[in-house]
């Protein structure tokens, strides 16, 4: 039996399960989610069954349990069956001894599990999809793999209760890819819980003397190719040549290209401007200290790192990609430039650079986009209204 309708005054006992605990996007918006829901009338339990990572320290500074599971790669088929059958039994466990009644999951095969674990035990579960890299083919185009995810995929989406897209452009694509009725997707727009007054502004004085009177640029996310920091750098590059001495830029994050970003600053001859600053955990505070943020991705899902930028007012530099371009308005709370073009970002650079008029606009535009769009606890509501319609009586 599902109940129907508000549950004034019951606490609501919800399990968000999710792949990993690194700093992606699905993994920041999570706790994002956990603390706009709040504890008052939620009791959070998150389980992980994947890498273990910085998100977990963040969420359980909430005081939200967080519990690690393991399953093996279907490379190893008998190891993949013995763990699967354990991380299920784990799970059901788990959902009986904390009576839980809603199931929200994060991507990919969080989405598949989630699906499947909640019809054995009879509770509603809500697959979230962050990102359009789900849906772009990676692999050969006679590679089964890719045509037995999909079939997977659309065969979940179709037993969940609904499926949740963090922008209308991911619905639109859920939509046309698994061919699903409109009602069946709706969209919980990313967004962050800012408190302003919280979060200062890091002295980077203290770390970069040499960053007083500087422009300062930052860019936030996994060193892997789909970033496309390499273009960052070649701007850069090209911005010094052109006379733009006083620039120091900072990118957070750690993954598979750093060494091969680390030779490109050095090859280009900019080590003293391009700082690769590896996982940090206060990036809103270096927003706050910086003066423009960019994001030159190939595709994105709605950026978290964008989101928090906007909050801290930083006037945004984006390539014209999907998940990006249209979030940016172009010359209302950033610039656009085509993707893979560093010589149009750095075109970008200089013209933000010289006209501090038009950084001022462009930063209250993104603030202003951000309090209009991606306040997390304004944005949650349609999440909370979801899970007290189809919550488990039990």
């Amino acid at each position: 039996m599902k109940m129907n309708i508000k549950k004034n005054g019951l606490r609501m006992h919800v399990l968000h399960l999710v792949h990993g605990l690194g700093m992606g996007g699905a993994e920041v918006a999570l706790f994002y989610y956990i603390k706009a829901l709040g504890m008052e009338e939620y009791d959070h339990y998150v389980y992980c069954f994947g890498p273990d990572g910085p998100v977990r320290e963040r969420i359980e500074s909430l005081g939200v349990p967080v519990f690690m599971g393991k399953r093996d790669s279907i490379k190893q088929p008998i190891r993949f069956a013995i763990s699967l059958f354990s991380l299920f039994r784990n799970l059901m466990v788990l959902i009986e001894s904390k009576h839980i009644q809603v199931i929200q999951s994060h991507s990919g095969q969080a989405n598949q599990l989630a699906v499947a674990i909640g019809r054995l035990a009879g509770i509603p579960a809500f697959p979230t999809v962050h990102s359009t890299m789900a849906f772009i083919n990676k692999g050969s185009r006679w590679d089964l793999r890719v045509y037995l995810k999909k079939v997977v995929d659309g065969f979940i989406y179709r037993m969940a209760y609904r499926v949740m897209a963090v922008s209308p452009e991911i619905k639109e694509i859920v939509l046309k890819t698994y061919g699903l009725k409109d009602h069946k997707v709706l969209v919980l727009r990313n967004g962050i819980v800012f408190e302003d007054s919280l979060v200062g502004p890091v002295d980077l004085k203290k770390e970069f003397p040499i960053s007083k009177n500087k422009l300062k640029l930052i860019a936030v996310g996994r060193l892997v190719p789909l970033k496309s920091f390499d273009i960052l750098v070649r701007a850069v590059a090209i911005v010094v040549k052109q006379g733009l001495d006083d620039l120091l830029v900072l990118i957070t994050g750690e993954g598979e290209e750093r060494l091969r970003l680390e030779k490109l600053i050095h090859d280009l001859g900019v080590e003293s401007y391009v700082k690769l600053l590896g996982l940090r955990h206060d990036v809103m505070g270096l927003m706050k200290a910086c003066d423009l943020f960019v994001i030159p991705s190939l595709y994105e899902g709605l950026s978290i790192a964008m989101i928090e930028s906007m909050a801290c007012g930083l006037p945004i530099i984006a390539s014209d990609a999907p998940g990006l371009r249209d979030y940016v308005d172009h010359e209302q709370n950033g610039l656009l430039f085509p993707v893979g073009d560093h010589k149009t970002l750095a075109e970008c650079i200089l013209r933000l650079a010289n006209d501090k008029k038009l950084r001022v606009r462009l930063s209250r535009g993104a603030r202003e986009c951000f309090e209009r769009e991606y306040n997390m606890r304004r944005n949650v509501k349609t999440l909370d209204i979801l899970f007290r319609r189809y919550a488990s009586t039990r």
